[in-house]
């Protein structure tokens, strides 16, 4: 399985290799230093299941780059890993049609969990990054870059405010696919407090089970408060 890894930063992509491999056996990874090599990076795949894209490469010109990326590998999935927190942006490369965004802060098993998600036909939408956004159906080809005009329900917002910030933190990193044992190793608490911040997720929000409670936090126009990184 090949895997297109474009980022301008030799660091960056030096990091990410060893996380890629892990998606499974046989993985290639084709790194991209700039949007024209990009474009190119695909006569080097056999079997291009994933195309991970920097929005801030050379070349790239925003979401115009991003555009030009999808209609060049029709039907491959393209996941935008960016430094950026700008939620209009984040809003219309969905409409565009990506697989995922993925904040260059988040952690490796957030990543991975991430990264899996989409492989396995899903969308990953980090619920800290969009705040009470409808994220609609790709545009056709050709067609403005809209938001989508869905409004939040208020009622269901609410549940999301009532949460803590650790809450909130907790709920960002369940909804990337972390196990308990994972998440309380991420932000260093013991796994016992964690089942009792995610029981009371469950109450404030009004679920009974971690699969509705995820099912709710990626809903368009369901997502929780920006939940800041805490390490303590």
């Amino acid at each position: 399985m090949d895997i297109i890894l474009a980022d301008d930063h030799t660091l960056v992509r030096d990091g990410l290799k060893p996380f890629l491999e892990e998606l499974g056996d046989g993985i290639n990874v084709i790194e991209a230093e700039c949007f024209e090599r990009t474009i190119r990076a695909g006569q080097d795949a056999v079997d291009l299941k994933l195309i991970i894209l920097d929005f801030g490469m050379p070349g790239m010109n925003g979401l115009g780059g991003v555009r030009q990326v999808m209609e060049h590998y029709p039907g491959v999935p393209v996941v935008v890993l960016s430094g950026t927190h700008d939620q209009s942006l984040i809003l219309k490369a969905f409409n565009l049609g990506i697989s995922g965004f993925i904040p260059k802060s988040a952690g490796s098993e957030v990543m991975l969990s991430a990264l899996q998600l989409v492989l396995a036909g899903e969308r990953y939408i980090p619920s800290q990054i969009l705040v009470g956004a409808a994220i609609g159906t790709p545009q056709s080809e050709g067609a403005d870059i809209q938001e989508s005009a869905e409004t939040m329900d208020l009622s269901s917002a609410a549940r999301f405010n009532k949460l803590s910030k650790r809450e909130r933190h907790v709920l960002d990193l369940l909804v990337g696919g972390m196990t308990n044992k994972e998440i309380a190793r991420a932000i260093e608490l013991q796994e016992a407090t964690i089942k009792i911040h995610v029981k009371n997720i469950y109450r404030k929000i009004g679920v009974n089970n971690r699969a509705q409670a995820v099912r709710m936090a990626i809903q368009p126009g369901w997502q929780a408060s920006i939940s800041p990184r805490l390490h303590s």
